[in-house]
């Protein structure tokens, strides 16, 4: 074979090598390509197994969470209706002890403070109660969402690549809603009350006994100072006398605890400074505020009324039952 020849035969090989290249690439490549794509899919399934798993184990322990602060707001619902039930019936008209004087009135007036404390003590864990149940609900909708589109996407991949893995499911049910405020009667109302009383006790008035000498007159203006007692009472009191209608404030910032005639005191307001410090302000005509409402100091609280003559305030100063001698707190 010639030179020329040999070459013509090279050429026709390396024509025919060619062609087969042309002819088994492609399928080469879609063999690599395919081969990378299970890899990618078995990755994703491993990831979408951890998830599910992850979010399975946390929803059933945010689950069992809100299962006891339901029971804990059940018990609590009951309890509050229970003690509110009571303090209606201690605080209704014609309760309030009559016979056995002021220190028999106030007694009433501490049992009435604690048994309302009490109430707003409980209320105010209610409420927090019901917010971590709304939290704890949103979490676990968030997570049953998740939950969803991770067991759906696992099963495309299972089904378009022929794989077949276990899918978790969770062992326990969504928790039905929060049981009925209804049923109970017992739901926070917007006004933060439960059958009119007051759920939030606000800041505590600490150190009343620090402010002796320092107290805020209760009258402004004109007016008499004598010495006086009430006949139910066992201690020393004020009067201010001066005209009818002549504002009346108080000493201290406190909460009203009692405001109702009482025997020789006339129209009365009592005002709860904590600690077991009270003022008494008697001989009242108008009165501007209610039991339950909290004052600030030398807030108004009323007018001087007609009920004795000369027109004059009643006033004491007492710690528990005991009355102090006021004149030393007013730093008269």
């Amino acid at each position: 074979m010639s030179r020329g020849d040999t070459r013509k035969a090279w050429k026709r090989a390396l024509a025919v090598l060619f062609l087969a290249l042309l002819l088994i690439a492609p399928a080469q490549v879609a063999r690599v390509h395919g081969q990378l794509g299970g890899v990618s899919g078995d990755v994703e399934i491993a990831g979408l197994l951890d998830a599910i798993e992850a979010n399975d184990a946390r929803k059933q322990r945010l689950d069992q969470e809100l299962s006891a602060v339901d029971h804990e707001q059940k018990a609590l619902r009951k309890s509050i209706k229970g003690q509110v039930r009571a303090l209606y019936r201690i605080t209704r008209a014609g309760v309030a002890p009559i016979g056995g004087g002021v220190e028999a009135l106030l007694r009433h007036v501490a049992r009435v403070t604690r048994l309302r404390r009490i109430v707003e003590s409980q209320g105010q864990r209610l409420s927090t109660l019901h917010k971590k149940s709304s939290t704890l609900r949103a979490d676990t909708r968030e997570l049953s969402q998740a939950l969803e589109q991770n067991r759906s996407r696992l099963a495309e991949l299972q089904q378009g690549g022929g794989r077949r893995a276990p899918i978790p499911t969770a062992s326990a049910e969504d928790l039905p809603g929060a049981p009925g405020a209804a049923a109970t009667g017992l739901q926070p109302s917007g006004d933060g009350t439960f059958y009119g009383i007051r759920l939030v006790d606000p800041a505590p008035v600490a150190g009343f006994a620090s402010q002796r000498g320092k107290l805020a007159s209760p009258i402004s203006g004109e007016m008499q100072l004598r010495g006086a007692r009430r006949r139910e009472s066992d201690g020393p009191g004020l009067e201010f006398v001066a005209p009818v209608g002549t504002a009346v404030r108080a000493a201290a910032a406190g909460r009203v605890a009692f405001s109702d005639h009482y025997g020789s005191y006339g129209r009365l307001v009592i005002l709860d400074h904590g600690d077991g410090y009270y003022t008494v302000y008697g001989g009242l005509g108008a009165v501007e505020v209610r039991v339950g409402d909290d004052l600030s100091r030398s807030a108004r609280i009323g007018s001087i009324g007609s009920d004795f003559s000369p027109s004059a305030l009643f006033f004491e100063v007492r710690q528990g039952t005991r009355t102090l001698e006021p004149r030393g707190w007013l730093g008269f």
